[in-house]
């Protein structure tokens, strides 16, 4: 492990533990939306929810970074980022239909 690791360990661990009640509420929120129902939520607590969920698959990718080929690295951040992303629009389109 080098300084970079370790810093980047230290903002996930922040980012984290900044967004773990709205990664709760945004589990709610999913929840519902499975039972075709609703759970009041904020836009920023998506947002945050969603970032707990990519710092936390950043995460796992860095504990499997030893066993990644190296020309899959850049694919599975890849994989990782649009997964968050697909998702955030998701929650945020529900919450908007179910609002009106």
């Amino acid at each position: 492990m080098n300084s970079k690791d370790i810093l980047d360990f230290i903002k996930t661990n922040f980012t984290m533990r900044a967004n773990v009640n709205c990664y709760n509420k945004l589990n709610n929120f999913a929840d519902a939306m499975r039972s075709n129902q609703y759970f009041p939520i904020s836009d920023e607590e998506i947002h945050r929810g969603v970032e707990y969920k990519k710092a936390e698959g950043k995460a796992l990718l860095k504990c499997l970074d030893p066993i990644i080929p190296e020309k899959d690295k850049h694919l599975a951040e890849t994989i990782v980022e649009t997964f968050c992303n697909q998702s955030l629009q998701q929650f945020l389109e529900y919450k908007r239909t179910h609002e009106k």
